[in-house]
């Protein structure tokens, strides 16, 4: 599947709507040239400025309309009736751009034939692609696979309405996985067995976080418990890189109003370690996809020569596939060209005493594993270039901690290291950059978690570029 998240399915779908915008406006221009042969040469799209500024102009236009009339919320990607509703009235909003452009530039182009042609084609193709995302959504949060993982801190009336909205709404992205309480508050209510499943008491929560993968948090405590036990939850989330959500009933309404990604219409304050802001994560990703697919296509002679001496040189796959672990502490298959004999992992625990780096990690300079050519390749970082394919499947961004292996994620003794789990694996980050495999375990930890807590699209682009020069010297790097 494309996309591991209701978020990541709306990052999709506006780089959808661009497409469609873009194929509606060559689609109506075609029309318009059958319909009115007389003015065909006027009416067709040409590699000029003109037709280039209309092309820009409509992705803008897309690009500023269609968020306005909401068609990005979660609400929309399950409510189909809204989500067409709100499709008509942004191409609607497209088209009058186009109107009020044509007023003032006079181009030939914009007549009415294709002024409806691209109406017609740009909102049956919106609409088409939301019901198809939609039916994508269904089947993966059917299987369990886009559902965010909730517990529910607390066992109050209110705690357990929340829990079973979750089980009654699949369809809102939650799947419930149990309370976390000391016992329970109000004697568990109605005819779903899964919502009277106490996971943990309160002082064992950072235990369950490290031990399994869970998204949220929500805190949902009467005010004097909430003050005494809010900070110790709050903080083992934070650790662990999980999301926190408060939730403060402080008037006692009979209907509070429900409202798009709240926890039925109470106030809440939502406190997450993770890149939150949507702007950002859609900015990364077209990042992301942008660049690891051009560099997919300009080193493709390079990866299929790599590939090829790899297979010549030794016996066994030349690409290497590991399970690591990344968003979340969610597991996924790591892809690099093999560097090591084939049966490499079943040597390592005889070479463990030799381990030359301190905390979790293994390395051994001058590792007897390592191929002839797996040497040069790590020297070149050629070997890491196959995690471009991670990158373009979402498990991993081009910048960010890079994904470890089981064995070190279970060695990682303390707790403070853990936040780096809130934010997507990289096939670089600050640590590649200053120093690589000279720095040691616990500064490793530090500059990932300096990058969590400071991330922008600017250090992004600053990381990747001082990568390259660091990547040219092959310092630390074996």
């Amino acid at each position: 599947m494309p996309f591991a998240s209701r978020q990541g399915a709306i990052t999709w779908l506006r780089a959808l709507d661009l497409a469609l915008a873009a194929l509606s406006l060559v689609v109506a221009a075609a029309v318009s040239t059958a319909f009115s042969p007389e003015t065909a040469s006027a009416a067709h799209l040409h590699l000029d400025p003109g037709s280039l500024g209309l092309l820009l102009g409509v992705l803008a236009a897309t690009l500023v309309i269609f968020p306005f009339f909401g068609v990005y919320t979660e609400t929309a990607l399950y409510d189909r009736r809204l989500a067409v509703k709100q499709v008509v009235k942004s191409v609607t909003g497209v088209v009058m751009a186009l109107l009020l452009g044509a007023a003032a530039l006079r181009p030939p182009l914009a007549t009415p034939v294709f002024l409806a042609a691209f109406w017609l084609m740009a909102a049956l193709g919106c609409v088409a692609s939301r019901l198809a995302l939609r039916r994508l959504l269904f089947m993966g949060e059917a299987q369990g696979l886009l559902r965010r993982r909730v517990l529910v801190a607390g066992t109050g009336e209110r705690a357990q309405e929340i829990a079973r909205e979750m089980l009654a709404h699949p369809e809102q992205g939650r799947r419930f996985m149990g309370f976390v309480a000391d016992g329970w508050e109000v004697a568990p209510a109605g005819s779903q067995p899964e919502a009277a499943h106490l996971v943990c008491r309160f002082d064992d929560l950072a235990d369950y976080l490290r031990e399994h993968v869970v998204d949220e948090v929500v805190i949902c405590l009467p005010l004097a418990q909430l003050s005494r036990l809010g900070t110790g939850l709050v903080t083992a989330c934070e650790a662990q890189g999980v999301t926190a959500t408060v939730v403060a009933r402080l008037f006692d309404l009979n209907n509070p109003g429900s409202r798009p990604g709240s926890h039925g219409g109470e106030v809440v304050a939502t406190l997450s370690s993770s890149l939150a802001d949507e702007r950002e994560r859609i900015l990364k990703r077209f990042l992301d996809v942008s660049v690891s697919l051009t560099a997919l296509v300009a080193l493709s002679p390079l990866l299929a020569l790599t590939w090829a001496l790899v297979r010549l040189t030794s016996p066994g796959p030349a690409i290497f596939a590991q399970e690591r672990v990344g968003l979340g502490k969610r597991r996924f298959m790591f892809y690099k060209f093999r560097t090591m004999v084939e049966n490499a992992p079943d040597m390592q625990e005889a070479l463990e005493a030799q381990n030359e780096m301190d905390g979790a990690l293994f390395k051994i300079k001058n590792d007897p594993r390592v191929t002839p050519l797996g040497r040069l390749l790590r020297r070149t970082s050629i070997d890491e270039l196959p995690q471009l394919i991670n990158v373009l499947r979402g498990d991993m961004s081009l910048v960010g901690p890079r994904p470890l292996p089981l064995r070190d994620v279970e060695r990682i003794e303390k707790t403070w290291p853990r936040r780096r789990f809130g934010v997507k694996p990289g096939i670089t980050c600050l640590w590649q950059i200053s120093g690589r495999n000279a720095t040691s375990f616990e500064r490793m930890m530090e500059l990932d978690i300096e990058y969590v807590d400071t991330w922008s699209v600017a250090l992004d682009l600053k990381i990747l570029l001082r990568t390259i020069p660091v990547v040219c010297s092959m310092r630390g790097a074996y």
